[in-house]
Parts: C-alpha cells; structure tokens; sequence
C-alpha cells in the first residue's frame, strides 16, 4: 500500500545530515519510505492523509523493557525502595502470582499487550523487551506470548531471551524456583531463534539473547549465550550493567567491575548493547567505545531508584553509541519514551555543570531513534530517508498548550498536556490515527490488565 503524508509542518529525519524540513511530504509504499520531499506527487497513491500542523519523527525506539511489569505499577513498598528491595519484591510478588496462577503465558502477554499499546500511542514503532522471569521446572512459553501481543498491536519487537542462573541456593538474590538449567536456556533459546527470528531488513520480531545480568547470573550462561549469537545473524546480545548493586555484587563474588567479567566472558563486542550504566568506571568508557557496545540510557527508572544519571555527555565524547529506554513498569510506572525524554532533558541539569554539557533536545530525540536503532542493530530503524523502514510517528502541533512555541523539536519535549502521538505508521500500515490504536482496542486492554491485579 502506498501512502502519502502530505504537508506536514515539520519533519525531523534524524538521517546522516540531520535534515530538518518544514512543509515536506512523506510517501511510503509498503514497509519502505520511497521519497521525502515538497508537493510529491499523488498519482497511484493508495491514500492521502493531511499533515497540517503535525511534527513527524521516526518512530521512537524504546531500547530497554521488561513488559511483563506492566501489572505491577505503582506498588507501596516500592516507591522509596532500592535494588536490594526492589528485588524482594519483584520475586515475592511474582511467585505468589505464579502460585495463584496469575503468572501463566496468558496473563504476561495481556500486560506485554497493555504496554506495547500504550508505547505506540506514544509514538514508538519498535520495543526491545528482556523477559528474564520463567518460575518452575517446566517455564511457560512467556516470550512467545509477548510475541504475539506485539503482532497484534502491531509493534516491532526485538524479544530478549533473559535468564537467572545464579539463585539463593548458590548464594545470589534471586528465589530458586526462577533458576533455570544452561542447557535449558539454550535450547529455548535456539528454539525461539529457529521460529520467530528474522535477520532481514524491515523484520517485525527479532530475537535477543538478555541475560539479567551479574547479580543474576553465572558467568557461563555469558559465554554460551555469546556462542549463539556469533552464529546467527542478526541475533544480539543485552544485559543489565553498572548500576550500583551489580556493582557491589560483582566486586564482592569476582573482585573485579561487571564490565570485565562480561568481558571475560564474550560479550564485549558490537553486538552487545546494556542497560543503566549508571555508574562505569571512568577508565572503562573509551572500552565501551572501542568494543562498539551501546548503551541504553534510562534516566526515569534510574532516578527513582536512586540511582542517580548515567554520565551521558561522558559518552557521548567518548563515541559510545547510546539509545534510550523506560525499563519494566515495577521501577518507571509507565512506557512513556517521550516523558523520559522530557526527564532527561531536565534532570541532565540539576548537576551543577556548564550549560554546554546538557544534552540537546536534538541529542536526546537522536539517542532515540538512530541511536536506539544501532544498539538494536537496525541500520533501517530509526532516521526518514528513502529505503528506510516506514515507521514514522506525528505529533500534533498546532493544541492550545503547544501554541506559541517556536523550535518544533523543543515543543515536543518541553511543552504539552500530552504525550500521545496523533498518527502512527509502523512498516507502513497506520497503527494509530486521531490519537487513537488502529489494531487494537484500549480500553478492553486495559480492561484486561485491571482484571490481573484485583485481589482474589
């Protein structure tokens, strides 16, 4: 289908020239964009839709998500609450649901549904989920599930294989009846791989291989997971790093940094992006660099547990490709891309730096799109340009509580009752027109969410 958007007021590329167009029209024909350009023409277009006072980005790429948390907001114990609690909790919680039932394959894929839903109205066309929970001795199919939830909102999905393998009988944090065997991870893995991983360009579901991480892991699923990658095109690597637990933990069990035992372990390579990396090593960021790994920014999350701001202008002098992301609902509460983009703008400011080290507007919408983009591995993610992949996500400019402003991209992040996209192409179908889902019904979603943390 060919679609063109015509006459948009502004339209922010993010490609190789930081092109910025006012007035410009967009045509896509099926999951590619053919041209960008002013009064394209309309012939053999399958439809037209009007981008009068609309401000159109690619879509937004959340780098890091734990959808299944998504029936976990806003929970008492854990808003003043550490990792260590934070942990407690999470394992507590998540056991009595599996016990009671409530933690089946159905009841992850309702909350991944809710989550992705609210993410595309929020203008993000591709979410890169770590799902390291699988209780039991025989795990229900939980990343399939999310899988499928993305397929029908109609979302991009890199789905993160996760794991715990170092549980509290071998003296980690984590319930014994979450560790799963290596050889099952595996094969679970190489399984998810053979039936849902596509390494094309323009692929909808992509596998990732996320172990949690140090404090959650042995370091051999490290190196297993790292020999699967290397043999399957496509198929990334991503981890939680450098937050301060993990940290603390893995000085305390291996007497060395996180980085260097993942490291040891294969993983530092390009195919790698983390998670945090709040606290790195200063000496550690040119390794970051020169190993190509990304790293996903998640200054919401990180700053409610206390954790402080990942040194983004650090990383960014240094060549470090960096993305954004929300992480899981039990520590952000939401799957809001752009209001933590609006938190990072401001919170990069509370330290008592020259104004030239804060990052941009410009620099924050970069990190993600293009920047969310490499870390995921997608070269045709995350700018607007000719043959790259039709996702495409507007805004309206022209409300009350926008009106006034003069910098386009800074009215999307400093201005607003709302964050909701108006239109919303995902691979060239629109998943969301008038600020509303296309594929899927919000409120029977969000029905079905509430009905998952009533009290039996």
């Amino acid at each position: 289908m060919k679609i063109l958007l015509r006459r948009l007021a502004h339209v922010a590329t993010f490609d190789a020239e930081d092109r910025e167009l006012a007035g410009a029209d967009i045509l896509t024909d099926g999951p590619r964009i053919t041209a960008i350009s002013h009064d394209l023409p309309a012939e053999g277009v399958d439809r037209v839709i009007d981008g009068n006072g609309l401000l159109a980005l690619p879509g937004l790429i959340n780098a890091h998500q734990h959808l299944y948390q998504a029936s976990m907001r806003t929970l008492p114990p854990l808003e003043r609450s550490g990792m260590p609690r934070f942990l407690g909790l999470q394992n507590e919680l998540v056991l009595q649901r599996w016990r009671d039932g409530r933690f089946a394959a159905d009841a992850v894929g309702a909350s991944a549904r809710a989550a992705l839903t609210e993410s595309v109205l929020g203008g993000v066309t591709t979410v890169a989920d770590q799902h390291t929970i699988f209780p039991g001795d025989a795990p229900e199919p939980y990343v399939e599930a999310v899988i499928e939830a993305a397929t029908e909102v109609g979302v991009r999905l890199h789905a993160g294989r996760g794991s715990v393998t170092f549980s509290r009988a071998r003296g980690g944090m984590v319930d014994d009846v979450f560790a799963e065997p290596i050889d099952a991870i595996i094969r679970h893995a190489e399984q998810l791989i053979a039936d849902h991983h596509d390494p094309e360009p323009y692929a909808m579901t992509r596998i990732v291989l996320a172990p949690s991480g140090v404090v959650s892991d042995v370091p051999e699923i490290f190196t297993a997971f790292a020999g699967l990658a290397a043999a399957h095109p496509g198929v990334r690597l991503h981890t939680h790093l450098h937050h301060h637990e993990d940290t603390r933990f893995a000085q305390a069990r291996f007497g060395t940094s996180p980085w260097r035992i993942l490291a040891e372990h294969g993983f530092a390579n390009d195919r790698l992006w983390v998670a945090h990396a709040v606290t790195p090593p200063p000496e550690e960021i040119a390794e970051y660099a020169a190993a190509g790994v990304g790293v996903a920014h998640i200054p919401a999350a990180d700053l409610k547990l206390g954790w402080g701001l990942a040194p983004v202008r650090r990383y960014l002098d240094a060549g470090v490709t960096l993305g954004f992301g929300t992480t899981g609902s039990m520590t952000n509460d939401g799957a809001n891309l752009l209001g933590d983009l609006r938190v990072a703008a401001l919170a990069h400011r509370a330290h008592r730096t020259e104004p030239e080290q804060w990052p941009t507007v410009r620099e924050l919408l970069a990190m993600a799109t293009r920047g969310s983009a490499a870390c995921l591995g997608r070269p045709d993610l995350g700018s607007l340009a000719p043959g790259q992949a039709a996702d495409i996500a507007c805004w309206d400019l022209t409300t009350v509580d926008r009106a006034g402003t003069h910098d386009p991209l800074a009215t999307l992040l400093f201005t607003g009752l709302s964050d909701l996209a108006s239109l919303v192409l995902v691979n060239g179908e629109v998943v969301v027109e008038d600020g509303h889902a296309t594929r899927t019904d919000a409120n029977a979603t969000a029905r079905r969410l509430r009905a998952l943390v009533e009290p039996r």
